[in-house]
């Protein structure tokens, strides 16, 4: 079961796609404690102190992380300095380490590059933003289409989600699956997306993604190099 859920922080994350799933998380935490279960839902770092954000936010994470390490489940939110995280060996390295060994990974946006340079995905069907779904695709990643504002895989323990407008809905379907329809039903209530979202939010396939092509195409061209580069950052 999982019991820990690590959003990782790095420079340059996206607010939207770090902070919106923990958040709604940690009230999954809050209302897990009111029934004597518990969940530790945190935000970690490989670096030293304050980090900051794409918007210039700074945060200080709770957790000082190192390789030795391990989460039922880690997080990697998107946001442009997921281009160079996806060229970190010691993160990608921790990341397979936690995978090899059964635990969840979990991605959104720009992070589903992280994912893949770890080696994490292989052969399972993911869904990815829309900025790195050719990339994905040509470099060996199965990316379903049509794109899948979610995909949560129980069998490979992999959580993938489409760009930062699907991250509030996807993680009530992920508490859905991980935590009993109740939890995941009262979450969607008590935020208010069970009025918008219906049904939806409680399936392991979120909403097909509706793609404009051509916008796609133009984001692709302009994204792509900043948010999975083809060649190793030194």
């Amino acid at each position: 079961m999982v019991r820990s859920i690590l959003f990782l922080v790095f420079p340059n994350v996206g607010e939207q796609d770090l902070i919106a799933p923990w958040e709604l998380m940690r009230s999954v935490a809050w209302n897990l404690h009111e029934r004597g279960e518990t969940l530790d839902v945190s935000l970690g770092s490989f670096e030293k102190g304050v980090v900051s954000t794409q918007m210039g936010t700074v945060i200080q994470p709770a957790r000082m992380l190192s390789s030795a390490d391990r989460f039922d489940m880690v997080y990697v939110p998107g946001g442009i300095g997921a281009g160079a995280l996806s060229a970190n060996e010691a993160v990608l390295a921790w990341l397979r380490a936690n995978h090899d060994e059964g635990r969840w990974v979990a991605a959104n946006c720009a992070g589903m590059g992280v994912l893949h340079r770890a080696g994490v995905l292989k052969d399972a069907p993911v869904t990815a933003p829309a900025t790195l779904a050719r990339r994905l695709a040509a470099q060996g990643a199965h990316v379903v289409s049509p794109r899948r504002a979610w995909k949560i895989v129980p069998a490979r323990r992999i959580f993938s989600v489409a760009g930062a407008g699907t991250v509030h809905p996807s993680t009530i379907a992920l508490a859905w699956h991980l935590f009993g329809d109740d939890v995941g039903r009262g979450l969607a209530s008590g935020w208010d997306a069970l009025p918008l979202f219906g049904e939806s939010l409680f399936s392991l396939d979120g909403p097909v993604m509706h793609d404009d092509e051509h916008v796609k195409r133009s984001l692709q061209d302009a994204w792509e190099d900043v948010f999975l580069p083809a060649t190793t950052l030194v």
